[in-house]
């Protein structure tokens, strides 16, 4: 039965990519958003079932399906409903629609990945697509796209380079072959791997120093693109660096645990005091997003099976937080409304977007009783059970300091001011919605979804 679901998955996931290049030149938009929208609702119920019967299956050698790469196929299955719900209104959407069916292959196939190989390919896939994604908003977008591209060029080129420095440890590239072989070289080409690998998967996944260009990438993309590009892209990237720190690298911890405590301070303070001074509402938040890149990788420095936990339930926390936030900026920005202070007195212009944005920023900025306070309250208690206990004092006072542009924004919207009152769209209403759903409910009762990532972890991590 195990088998016969794994290869139904497998279906589905040639059937999204089949589905946006057959429906690419109808005119019949409802049906396409209809059929994408179904497909990643069954991958999402399929994925859900799977991890509560325990499926464990292996496919072609390259694909592992199983509890914790069923959690974030179920995640990100999910956000891609909301995706799809935030595209729906563009001029572009069938194009639009066409590459997310790619990119959601290609994020898939990273969170089920057995080998090396097919996180080098499914990356690459998501890139591309990612790419030709902001291409269609025409000349704006250009410098998005160009500078999005050098990035993943770059990134990918350093991955395929550790790749080649794996093959005489294993010719298959597989992941778990590759940690017993790994563990008994122990010379310097399997450290130089380890560190290219992390520098590959840091430029993914918007960790300093390779985040200088994020916020330009972010500014530049078009409306519907830009919470895809936080909320999953980025997140994929931390799923491939968790398979490779944790199966291929397992038994040099203590060296990698040393190097991203460093860059994990580095980029919460970059991302915080960047996020500080920033006028323009849309790039104050994809610095942000860089700042909790930072308080992820916090439980990943642990090591351990609480901090990794930890860390899955920030990210959890944080594709919800950063779609919901930037579906709604991105509205805004639409409308004209960029800078902190053009968002001045919307308490009294859309009670309910104020109200909305609010609630979002608490929760980034680990407020109280919200997905996002929980999060960060995992995550710093795992690094002081890992003896870690500067890197979470360190976390604590960037919370703090977020609190001062969060603080910011949320002041504006209190002001009074002249203007009249403007509507969001459906669209965006109902993805803030689900999200805030989910921002309140796992904050106040995270306990179901605790105990499934617990489950899931416990199966990465034997």
């Amino acid at each position: 039965m195990y088998a016969y679901v794994g290869y139904l998955i497998a279906a589905l996931l040639g059937l999204l990519v089949i589905s946006g290049i057959t429906f690419k030149f109808n005119d019949r938009r409802r049906l396409l958003f209809g059929t994408s929208v179904t497909i990643f609702a069954a991958i999402l119920i399929i994925s859900l079932v799977s991890i509560l019967y325990g499926v464990d299956v292996y496919l072609f050698g390259l694909l592992h399906i199983y509890q914790f790469s069923l959690l974030f196929v179920s995640l990100f299955s999910f956000a891609f409903i909301l995706v799809e719900i935030l595209g729906y209104g563009s001029d572009n959407f069938e194009l639009f629609n066409m590459f997310v069916g790619i990119a959601a292959a290609g994020v898939f196939l990273v969170v089920m990945a057995y080998s090396i190989l097919t996180i080098f390919i499914a990356i690459e896939l998501v890139s591309i697509s990612t790419i030709m994604m902001i291409m269609t908003g025409g000349k704006r977008s250009v410098e998005s796209a160009t500078k999005l591209f050098i990035l993943s060029s770059i990134s990918i080129s350093v991955f395929a380079f550790a790749m080649v420095l794996m093959l005489p440890y294993d010719g298959t590239l597989s992941l778990s072959l590759l940690s017993m072989n790994s563990s008994i070289g122990g010379d310097y080409i399997i450290l130089l791997s380890m560190l290219m690998f992390i520098a590959a998967l840091s430029i993914d996944a918007s960790l300093f120093p390779f985040n200088l260009w994020v916020a330009d990438v972010y500014q530049g993309a078009q409306d519907y693109v830009t919470p895809m590009l936080s909320g999953i892209n980025k997140k994929v990237a931390f799923v491939a660096l968790i398979y490779i720190l944790f199966i291929v690298f397992a038994s040099y911890s203590h060296i990698s645990s040393v190097i991203l405590e460093v860059v994990a301070v580095a980029t919460m303070f970059f991302g915080n005091l960047v996020a500080m001074v920033q006028s323009n509402v849309k790039r104050m938040f994809a610095y942000s997003s860089i700042s909790q890149a930072g308080y992820i990788l916090i439980g990943i420095t642990t090591f351990s099976a609480y901090g990794l936990e930890a860390s899955v339930f920030q990210i959890f926390a944080h594709v919800f937080m950063t779609i919901g936030a930037f579906a709604i900026v991105m509205w805004m920005e639409s409308k004209g409304i960029r800078s902190v202070d053009d968002y001045k007195g919307m308490e009294h212009r859309n009670f309910w977007a104020f109200s909305s944005l609010t609630l979002i920023m608490l929760s980034m900025a680990g407020i109280p009783p919200l997905m996002g306070f929980f999060g960060k309250f995992l995550l710093f208690s795992s690094a002081i059970s890992s003896g870690l206990l500067a890197l979470a004092f360190i976390g604590i006072i960037n919370s703090f300091i977020s609190i001062y542009y969060y603080g910011k924004l949320i002041s504006s919207m209190l002001r009074d001011t002249d203007k009249g009152f403007f509507y969001l769209g459906r669209n965006v209403r109902i993805v803030v919605y689900l999200c805030l759903i989910a921002i309140i409910a796992f904050g106040v009762y995270p306990h179901p979804l605790l105990s499934v990532i617990s489950k899931s972890v416990s199966s990465l991590i034997h």
